[in-house]
């Protein structure tokens, strides 16, 4: 934009091309240049500035109402869809989630510094701080190279950040967040405790103690037992996942695909004989079944 007379009676703004400045008539003694600041998309400060902007008086209704109670089911969803674009090995679509998980975080942090309550910077900081704090041996004089010593260390660091915060002693399984999914928590708690020695021998021991479970609920006489009894087992189950370095959420999900793929392909096949699924009696459904199984997709 060329400003002509600023502050004159004849003050005038002429919108033209860059390349086109030398072609304007009215060049003069009062002319002055304005070029607009480029939009960096593509920068964290101004993704941070479209957040505050919908959040402002002049942006988004729905934005503007959100809190971070409001916000907390899009939280869950969007992480929950960029761990479907991994499980799917999907590149294109995990930027894409990651974009959206992004946002959240972003627009937690802008209701935050509305309120005083603390502001992009501040969480920047803590997790930078943090990084640094719990990597001594990488960031400090600590001579660690062995992955269990570092993660022995980690929890010890946490503990004691933990019994700095509240002034007294902790315990090894304090700030295990009880909203984790059931079988994550069990992984957690059970990573916590083997950090301080609680731990089967051998793996051994685990397979005796499913063995044991699965006993039990055999033998259980009430639905209360039952559920108690099958509880011991999902947990048991998710300590054999751990001695094999194996996620058991990410197992289950897996095998949730698999069993979806196979019924999906089970009903296409009922369906390409003119019949529907309930038509089938129990053994033609095994024998179809083992027979996708075979297939091998998954």
């Amino acid at each position: 934009k060329l400003v002509h007379g600023a502050g004159t009676e004849k003050a005038h703004v002429e919108t033209i091309d860059l390349y086109e400045i030398d072609r304007s008539q009215k060049i003069g003694m009062l002319t002055a240049l304005y070029v607009p600041p480029l939009r960096n998309s593509s920068s964290f400060e101004g993704f941070q500035e479209v957040v505050a902007h919908l959040r402002a008086p002049d942006g988004c209704p729905w934005d503007r109402e959100q809190t971070h109670l409001s916000l907390r089911p899009y939280l869950l969803e969007e992480t929950y869809e960029v761990l479907t674009a991994l499980d799917e090995e999907d590149q294109e679509a995990l930027q894409e989630e990651l974009g959206d998980l992004l946002l959240q975080v972003v627009l937690h942090a802008q209701i935050a510094s509305e309120y005083g309550e603390f502001s992009m910077v501040n969480v920047l900081q803590n997790i930078q701080d943090k990084l640094i704090r719990r990597h001594p041996h990488v960031f400090g004089d600590l001579d660690i190279d062995d992955q269990q010593k570092v993660l022995e260390n980690w929890e010890k660091l946490k503990s004691a950040e933990r019994d700095g915060v509240d002034n007294e002693k902790n315990g090894v399984l304090d700030g295990v967040s009880p909203t984790l999914p059931a079988l994550v928590q069990a992984e957690t708690y059970q990573e916590r405790v083997n950090r301080v020695g609680f731990d089967w021998p051998n793996i051994q021991g685990v397979f005796e103690k499913i063995a044991e479970e699965i006993s039990e609920i055999q033998e259980a006489g009430s639905t209360e037992e039952r559920e108690a009894e099958i509880g011991d087992l999902l947990f048991a189950v998710v300590n054999l996942a751990r001695w094999f370095k194996i996620d058991a959420e990410s197992a289950l999900r897996a095998a949730n695909t698999r069993f979806r793929n196979r019924f999906e392909d089970l009903e296409a096949e009922v369906r390409n004989q003119g019949k529907d699924v309930s038509d089938l009696t129990q053994n033609e459904l095994d024998e179809l079944w083992n027979a996708i199984k075979q297939k091998g997709r998954k």
